[in-house]
């Protein structure tokens, strides 16, 4: 069997979501990075294009432009300096100085229309081209700046660098205290464990209620358990009981047979025997429509019933037995307890019924309904109180319908569940039994 570690699990998980969540982060920041310097570099273009637009002017007497001498900055006259402009119009084009080693060109734009994109320049350079379309006169122009934006994009690397190796750090040392957090809380565990271990060589109930709040459904479920073993047990004790005291009377009568003559009371003697092996083929019965034992175990309704109706439909070849399960699955109780529940109301059911037997489970609002409806002949309502009774029957020779139906009116009991019997015109005996699913 393969065996799971949550703890490993957790890490698993942390280291995951530590990477998604840093290399998300990482991502945003050099987005981030990005589009401040780009915004950055923008924003001083335009600042350039102001000045650049005020200062052209036309040429007197050469029907052409210029800009003047106080419009571009001297970083513009320096040839590649990574600062450039260019201004295109009908049949005029004006270059920085620092543009006139590198011929480049750029598409025309109307009035009012901008445009940025970046592209691979001179001597290594990355490109960052801003432009704008406007007019002047009766001229309309297109003014392209251009900023080396390389230096700019080493230091967002250098600077995303950092950022990566300060994550890397933070991840490591989240990891790391992640695992010191799992291993001290895990030792909640360990007293749970410590706790449930003592019980088995003390009498006392563990108490499971100091332990943190995550742990408490599980503490919940593991008192259930120890609650339903000790009613368990105390249903055993208490059927064993019956089955002794129902004993006693037969064995000593066989006694006093014995000690007075054998022969004459031959016939009481096997009528005595017959009742005593009736007790404990009823006993037997018992044990095989619950089968194997497993406590704690839900009822899987699909997979646990059927089983139990092939055993009653081998006892009962003339009893029809039909089911309708449909509106159920699983139920919360115990498998063991609903095995014999059930068991037993089919059971009698069978007994008293003529041809057939009907099993209807349906979860209604938040219980669980089972009914068992026979097409016996019913009884008197005196008789029906009195087959709730414990170890009661109606007739001592029939095998006895009495201990086992007070048998189910315990088990419904321990689990705060509801218990009825009634005739049901024109069929014979509808039991219903209500128990809650929480």
């Amino acid at each position: 069997m393969i065996k799971v570690s949550i703890r490993r699990q957790l890490s698993r998980s942390l280291i995951v979501a530590l990477c998604l969540t840093m290399g998300a982060l990482l991502l945003v920041v050099n987005w981030g990075i990005g589009q401040i310097s780009h915004e950055y570099m923008l924003s001083g273009m335009k600042h350039d294009a102001e000045s650049l637009i005020a200062a052209l002017q036309p040429v007197p007497d050469n029907q052409t432009w210029e800009v003047g001498a106080r419009g571009a900055s001297a970083v513009y006259q320096r040839a590649l300096s990574g600062h450039y402009y260019l201004i295109s119009g009908p049949d005029i084009e004006i270059r920085s100085r620092s543009l006139w080693d590198y011929p480049v060109t750029f598409k025309t734009l109307a009035q009012g229309q901008e445009n940025s994109f970046q592209m691979a320049g001179a001597s290594g350079q990355n490109w960052l081209v801003w432009q704008l379309g406007f007019s002047k006169g009766d001229t309309a122009f297109t003014l392209s700046i251009v900023e080396n934006s390389s230096p700019l994009d080493a230091l967002k690397w250098r600077y995303s660098f950092w950022a990566l190796l300060v994550l890397a750090c933070g991840a490591v040392a989240l990891f790391f205290m992640q695992q010191w957090i799992l291993t001290r809380n895990f030792r909640y565990l360990d007293s749970v464990r410590e706790k449930i271990q003592a019980f088995r060589y003390a009498e006392e109930k563990p108490d499971l209620h100091s332990v943190p709040e995550e742990l408490a459904p599980l503490a919940d479920d593991i008192d259930q358990l120890l609650q339903q073993l000790k009613q368990r047990v105390s249903r055993s004790r208490h059927s064993l009981g019956n089955l002794a005291h129902e004993i006693k009377r037969p064995l000593q009568r066989l006694q006093q047979l014995q000690d007075e003559s054998a022969a004459a009371y031959s016939p009481d003697i096997k009528h005595l025997l017959d009742d005593i092996q009736w007790l404990i083929q009823r006993e037997l019965k018992r044990a095989r429509i619950v089968g194997v034992s497993s406590p704690g175990r839900q009822t899987n309704l699909a997979v646990d019933l059927p089983p139990l109706i092939n055993i009653l439909g081998k006892l009962y070849p003339a009893i029809r037995i039909e089911t309708d399960l449909s509106a159920a699955g699983t139920l919360p109780q115990d498998r063991d307890d609903m095995l014999e529940l059930i068991g037993n109301l089919l059971d009698n059911a069978c007994k008293y019924g003529l041809s057939k037997v009907n099993l209807t489970i349906q979860i209604v609002a938040d219980h669980a309904v089972i009914q068992v409806l026979d097409d016996g002949n019913g009884l008197p309502q005196e008789s029906i109180e009195l087959l709730l009774q414990r170890g009661q029957r109606l007739d001592e020779r029939q095998e006895g319908a009495g201990l086992g139906l007070s048998i189910c009116h315990d088990i419904v009991e321990s689990y705060q569940g509801q218990f009825t019997l009634e005739n049901h015109p024109p069929d014979g005996i509808l039991v219903t039994i209500e128990l809650p699913l929480r």
